[in-house]
């Protein structure tokens, strides 16, 4: 029964690769799928050209490799309608706007110029990436700090500090682990919602932008008992979906910050630490009643509530229940 239900629920991820010597194919493809340019190349040996892409899409997340190997590329880009975080992991190149110009290495992140065209001058190539839509990272950013969709701007292309950019590294080489490494074809759409937040998140964290500053937004007010408790019950009734903090609060009748604060004083923790909480308790009773001979598994439970580190999931579920969930499943 265990895994009728997640098949049930799952998201298809979508995968898409090219491999060519051809630049103006792979040209091409950036313009269909990726940011419009009027591209240009410069190429020595046409022999050594290796372009390619490699994408999985699993919701409204997706990550990508990209190179542009053997040949130096030039492109005139037009600010993208998503916004697009990456890692270098070879060749050099800069970024430039009017505002501000980015020379990178391997190894350096960077983003995508959000409001303006830019240019691009890329040698020898190749990124992996993560493409986020504008509306995951604005509903993200008023549930962290009220700050409305209007007011959400990323102000650099660079990142904030050196840890902020190992934060990005690492968040892209897990997505990628996870999607682009893994040959999965179906997800649980909590996970997927799960791995679309942690990318905004680490977005919103690596790169400068106007939640940095957002502290003097003030405190929203008093939110009565009886509100809270119906957001809990919103959330028990929904947890099974990806039900977000937006959709909780309009439930409430209140503003996604106000309610955040009420949680907080009423719970001890954020609405999403409290839907975690009552997601845990949906996995355990699960595991318990699912049939390992059948072939349920703590990872494919651990997925449908929208976990993607086993590991994680394994340590918050003993710190709840004190047993490991493989001994649940097994008894």
């Amino acid at each position: 029964m265990a895994g009728r239900a997640t098949d049930a629920w799952a998201v298809p991820v979508q995968r898409t690769e090219m491999a060519t010597r051809d630049m103006h194919a792979i040209a091409d493809l950036i313009n269909r799928q990726f940011v419009e340019h009027r591209p240009r190349f410069r190429c020595a040996e046409p022999i050594q050209v290796d372009a390619g892409a490699h994408s999985v899409t699993a919701g409204s997340l997706e990550a990508s490799v990209v190179r542009y190997k053997g040949f130096d590329y030039y492109a005139r880009v037009s600010p993208p309608d998503d916004f697009f975080g990456l890692v270098t992991l070879s060749g050099t190149g800069r970024l430039a706007t009017d505002r501000e110009e980015m020379r990178f290495v391997r190894g350096d992140v960077l983003l995508d110029p959000t409001d303006l065209s830019y240019a691009a001058d890329m040698h020898d190539c190749a990124f992996a990436l993560l493409r986020i839509p504008r509306s995951v990272v604005s509903d993200l950013a008023e549930e962290y700090t009220g700050l409305s969709a209007a007011d959400l701007r990323f102000e650099s292309i660079a990142p904030v500090s050196a840890p902020a950019s190992a934060s990005w590294s690492q968040t892209v080489a897990f997505t990628c682990r996870q999607l682009l490494g893994s040959g999965i074809t179906q997800i649980s759409p909590i996970m997927a919602q799960e791995m679309a937040r942690l990318a905004a998140s680490a977005l919103l964290g690596t790169f400068p932008n106007t939640t940095m500053s957002s502290a003097h937004i003030p405190d929203p007010g008093h939110v009565p008992p009886v509100t809270v408790r119906r957001a809990a019950a919103f959330i028990d009734a929904h947890a099974g979906r990806p039900v977000t903090v937006t959709e909780i609060a309009a439930a409430a009748g209140v503003t996604p910050r106000a309610l955040q604060y009420a949680f907080r004083r009423h719970y001890g923790t954020t609405i999403t630490g409290y839907l975690r909480r009552v997601r845990l308790e949906r996995a355990h009773r699960q595991l318990q009643a699912a049939d390992p001979t059948a072939g349920a598994t703590v990872t494919q439970i651990a997925r449908r509530w929208g976990w993607t580190s086993p590991a994680s999931f394994a340590a918050a579920y003993r710190n709840q229940y004190q047993v490991p969930p493989s001994h649940t499943l097994r008894t």
